[in-house]
Parts: structure tokens; sequence; C-alpha cells
């Protein structure tokens, strides 16, 4: 009875050694395009980007577009309410026009200075042909030293007279037209203040988002809405692991969460140089080849970047590689391979193996 129990053992274990050498599995090098690519996710987004902030406080009184319009540079989006500024800047336009005309020889001031001048310059003219008059008179005996004197007195005081309404007239023009040019920059100032209740796009582009609704209050520094221009991209989240395998120009294999049963070509076209903080991820774009007709900013989007193609590689099964570096052979032999690229599926064998070895997957 015992011997038989022996034989049954005996039986089993050769029925298991049996069932395990015909349960491997093996498998040839062969030879095929492999692609090794880096996954990453990320969204669409507009090439640029720019967000109608307010420089100033007061209610969303109207909004002169919506989400979708198409808009130009410094084109009127949306006013806010000013009254103040509105009432400042007519005080500044009122200031300005009145110094202006002021300026004018037609002005009060200018016309009374302007009629003195011209009354000592009346005086000055009499008061020489007296003196003349009075010379000639004195060369005769006619008339006495004494009354020349007085004549010629008069006539130096005419001159200064002149003189003195000349720089009175030349003074009040030049204060004039300064107050006239610092009425004009205070106006601008105004102009410039009040333009800060209208917000602008400083691109051409789409309304993507607004933010704000007519009768809202708008803070200072508040965004009002966001702008988009240029082409569509993809913004990339690369892992950290993976982001010195990125190269410029590289293809990239997307996939809309949109449209899930197409894929669309891209290129890396820009790799942002800081580590994003906020996505954990570095940050790369990339340029659609032909995009969709009908693609929505922020759409959700998969991508593969092809980092490195080979064509007609030598490959072998993932799982037939041990320790990074080895491969079992028919026959029981390790033997020490160089790999290259490699994927889920399939490793690139550059310098140890033929097709015509056949391996073994190692036991797990």
């Amino acid at each position: 009875m015992k011997n038989q129990n022996n034989i049954l053992a005996l039986m089993a274990a050769m029925t298991l050694l049996f069932s395990s050498c015909i349960q491997e599995e093996t498998a040839q090098p062969r030879k095929t395009d492999l692609v090794d690519a880096v996954f990453a996710s990320g969204e669409v987004i507009a090439e640029e980007e720019y967000k109608v902030t307010a420089k100033a406080e007061g209610y969303l009184l109207q909004s002169f577009v919506v989400e979708g319009a198409t808009v130009d540079p410094q084109m009127p989006l949306y006013q806010l309410s000013g009254e103040v500024q509105s009432a400042q800047l007519q005080n500044a336009q009122v200031v300005y026009a009145d110094a202006v005309q002021n300026t004018k020889a037609s002005a009060p001031a200018m016309a009374q200075l302007e009629l003195q001048l011209q009354q000592s310059k009346s005086e000055l003219a009499l008061d020489q042909k007296i003196e003349q008059r009075y010379a000639q008179l004195l060369k005769t005996k006619a008339a006495s030293q004494l009354e020349y004197d007085q004549m010629a007195l008069q006539n130096e005081q005419s001159k200064r007279n002149v003189a003195i309404n000349e720089k009175a007239l030349a003074d009040f023009k030049r204060a004039q037209l300064l107050n006239a040019e610092n009425a004009k920059t205070q106006l601008q100032i105004q102009q410039q203040d009040y333009t800060d209740y209208f917000l602008r796009s400083s691109i051409h582009g789409t309304v993507l988002q607004v933010y704000q609704s007519d009768g809202d209050l708008v803070s200072r520094g508040e965004t009002v809405a966001l702008i988009g221009g240029g082409k569509q991209l993809a913004r990339l989240f690369v892992s950290e692991e993976d982001i010195n395998d990125i190269a410029i120009n590289q293809q990239v294999v997307v996939r809309l969460n949109t449209d899930r049963d197409r894929v669309y070509d891209a290129r890396i076209s820009k790799i942002y140089p800081s580590f994003d903080q906020a996505e954990q991820s570095f940050v790369v774009e990339a340029s659609f080849d032909n995009p969709p007709a009908n693609l929505y900013h922020n759409t959700q989007l998969q991508a593969n970047i092809v980092v490195a193609d080979r064509k007609q590689a030598m490959v072998i099964p993932s799982e037939f590689l041990s320790n990074g570096d080895s491969v079992l052979l028919a026959g029981g032999a390790v033997k020490s391979v160089k790999i290259g690229i490699r994927n889920e599926q399939w490793v690139e064998v550059l310098d140890g193996l033929s097709t015509a070895d056949k391996l073994i997957k190692p036991r797990s």
C-alpha cells in the first residue's frame, strides 16, 4: 500500500512538471515599427488671451458685446457708471475752453492791454514830434532850454510807458498760454480717467467668457470678461519624469472629449520653462495641423506625444525582459541585451539577439 502511494505521488509530480513545461510561453524577436509616446492630459486654449479688467469702480452700466462676439482692439465693450468723473470732465472742458478764449486777441483782458499799448505808442509818437519841434525852437532861441528839457523828459517817460505796456501784454499772453496748456493737460487727464469707465480689448479676438452682468458693482482690478485671439492650441500637462523627453516640433496625437471617435495631429510649439505648481505638472503647447471646425475653448483632451519612432526595429514582448537588461533563452541560458525604446507592449532590442533566437517568458 505504501509503494502504491509512492508511485501515485511520483506520477503526480511528473504530471505537474510536464504541465509546467507545456505552459511555458515562448516568443521570438521580430521586426516591426515601434513608437514611444508620452501621455498627457490637457485642454484647448486660445493663442492669445486678454482679461478685460476694470480700471475704475462703478456699476456695469451697459454691455456692448455678448459671449461669442468678435471684437477689435480699443473697441468699447462695457461701460461703467461714473457720474462724478463725468462732471469733472465737463468742468475740465469748460475750464479749457475759457483758457483758450483768454489767449485770443478778442478776449476782454487781452484787448484792454492791447488798447493801453496802442495809446502809449500814440502818446510816444506825439511826444517825439513835440520834442523835435522844441529842438528846432531851441536853435532859434524861440524856446528855452528848460522847456526843451521838459519835453525830452516827457518823451522818455512815454518810451518807458510803451515798454511797460509791451511787457505787460507779453507777460499776459504767456500766462494765458500757460493756463491754456495746463487746462489742456487737466482735460486730457480727465478724458483718460473717463475712458477708464469704458472697458476695451487690446487684441482682436472673440469674447470667450463674461463674468459680470449689467447692474453689477465692479471693483477696480476686477475681471469682467475674457477675450481669446489667434489660433486655438492644445495646452498639455506633462509629468516631471517625462518632461526631458519632450522637444519642439514633436508629433502629438490628440483626442478631444467632445469628439472621442477621432484623433487630430498636432505639433509641440512651446515648452514652458517653469513647473506649474497649480497643475503639479510641466506645461507645453501644441499647434493643430488641421483643427476641427468646431473647437471649443477649454475642451478637455488626452494626447500622446511621440518622443521616438523606430522603423523596422527588432522588438520582443515587454514581459519577456528580466531585470531590465536580460532575457531567458530556450534551454535555460540567461543572456544580456541592450535595449532601446519601449512601450507597454514592446521593447526594442539594440544588441544581443537575432530573430532566430527563441525566448522563454520568465516566471513571475
